[in-house]
């Protein structure tokens, strides 16, 4: 299972640095008598730093209704709406058409992650859609591989970030499956099963570049089955998600 989160970390890490440093290198000037400039992406966060008329800034990426910028060998944080104040060196017109139209919404996500599924390796890939940065819908589809049988998911959840202007973003997502377990011993006959199941899962996203994010996720199902008890399962889960 170690080997498979390395090649998971592998495949995306590259992107991931090739974003950052597509991102880089926009200098602008200020035209404005001043703009704030904050330590994070928000009115909660302290303006520490004051750019002045004609100041220049490196524009690195957005996040919603912020961007961040290096000023004077800090990284901060302005309002997007404060783009419209920002020339690039020589030209005429703000920069705000060109940046919008480079860092336009991303509704689609694609995910891969590796973990844990009650004690066996578990493989999952997922395709999402956002509907804005709060709400989002998820479709997943994983594989477990344990010696006794292996089990495949299939998921639809819908998950709520509160607060996802955060670094280290948590969202809760609830939503239902199928499971189907297909034994792999001659030894024990046991039929294989498709059981219908309900999932809560809770993580935690960090965001590497504008359109790679890093994520850990903890999911608790209940699965119905034939008896008259219900099963209950872990699932332990990291990975990586790309917006496009």
């Amino acid at each position: 299972m170690r080997a498979g989160w390395l090649v998971l970390f592998a495949l995306l890490a590259a992107p991931a640095l090739a974003q950052q440093v597509a991102d880089a290198g926009k200098r602008v000037i200020v035209q404005k008598e001043y703009i704030d400039l904050r330590t994070g992406p928000g009115r909660g966060y302290p303006v520490v730093q004051v750019a002045l008329n004609n100041d220049s800034l490196q524009l690195l990426k957005q996040r919603t209704g912020w961007v961040k910028v290096q000023y004077r060998q800090q990284q901060l944080w302005l309002a997007a709406s404060e783009l419209d104040y920002l020339y690039p060196d020589g030209a005429e017109q703000s920069i705000t058409a060109l940046w919008q139209t480079e860092q336009r919404p991303r509704h689609w996500q694609l995910g891969l992650a590796a973990g844990d599924f009650a004690g066996t390796s578990y493989y999952q890939l997922s395709g999402s859609y956002l509907f804005s940065d709060v709400v989002a819908l998820e479709l997943s589809a994983g594989q477990g591989s344990g010696q006794q049988a292996s089990s495949q998911q299939y998921l639809l959840q819908l998950s709520v970030s509160p607060w996802p202007h955060w670094q280290l973003s948590p969202y809760i997502a609830l939503g239902g499956g199928v499971l189907l377990t297909r034994p792999r011993t001659v030894l024990v006959q046991t039929a294989e099963r498709n059981s219908p199941l309900a999932t809560m899962e809770l993580g935690l996203n960090y965001p590497l570049t504008e359109r790679v994010q890093a994520n850990l996720r903890y999911r608790r199902a209940l699965v119905s089955t034939d008896r008259d008890i219900n099963e209950e399962t872990n699932t332990w889960l990291i990975g990586l998600r790309l917006a496009f």
